[in-house]
C-alpha cells in the first residue's frame, strides 16, 4: 500500500479552501442574482481590480484556484511516490498554501498589490521547484 501523507494533508486542507471559494461565489451569485457568467463582459485594467465588481471577484479566485492546485498536487503526489525528501515535500506543500491563501486574499485589492503578486510568485516558483526536482529524481536514477 502506498501512503501519501503530505499530499494527503495538502490535499484536505485545500479541499475545505476551495469549498469556501465555491461558496462564496454562490454567495455573491444569490446576492447579485445572476445565475450564470459573471454579470459583467468588460475586462478591468490593471491597477483597478479592486474596482470590479464583487461577483466577478468572486469567480477569479475560484477560477484561479481550479487553474493551479491540480498540476501542484499531483507534482507533490508524484514526487512523495518517488520518495522524495519529507522536508522538501513539507515545503512544497507549505508553499502551496501560503500562495493559495495570498492570491485569494489579494485578489480584488488596490494595486500595488503585494498578496496577490507575492502569492503569483510563490506559486511559480513551488510548481518550477517541483517540476525541477521531480526530474532530478528521474534523471538521477
Amino acid at each position: 500500500m502506498i501512503s501519501l501523507p503530505v499530499t494527503l494533508t495538502t490535499a484536505c486542507v485545500l479541499g475545505i479552501f476551495y469549498v469556501a471559494l465555491s461558496a462564496a461565489v454562490s454567495a455573491e451569485r444569490n446576492r447579485s442574482k445572476i445565475g450564470l457568467g459573471s454579470g459583467t463582459e468588460i475586462s478591468v485594467a490593471l491597477g483597478t481590480e479592486h474596482q470590479a465588481p464583487r461577483l466577478l471577484i468572486a469567480v477569479r479566485r475560484h477560477g484561479h484556484f481550479a487553474e493551479y492546485v491540480p498540476i501542484s498536487i499531483l507534482l507533490i503526489m508524484l514526487l512523495e511516490i518517488e520518495g522524495a525528501g519529507r522536508l522538501w515535500l513539507c515545503g512544497l506543500a507549505s508553499a502551496l498554501v501560503l500562495a493559495r491563501l495570498m492570491i485569494a486574499f489579494g485578489m480584488g485589492r488596490a494595486a500595488p498589490n503585494v498578496f496577490r503578486a507575492s502569492g503569483s510568485v510563490i506559486q511559480w516558483t513551488m510548481i518550477v521547484a517541483a517540476s525541477v526536482y521531480g526530474l532530478a529524481i528521474v534523471f538521477t536514477r
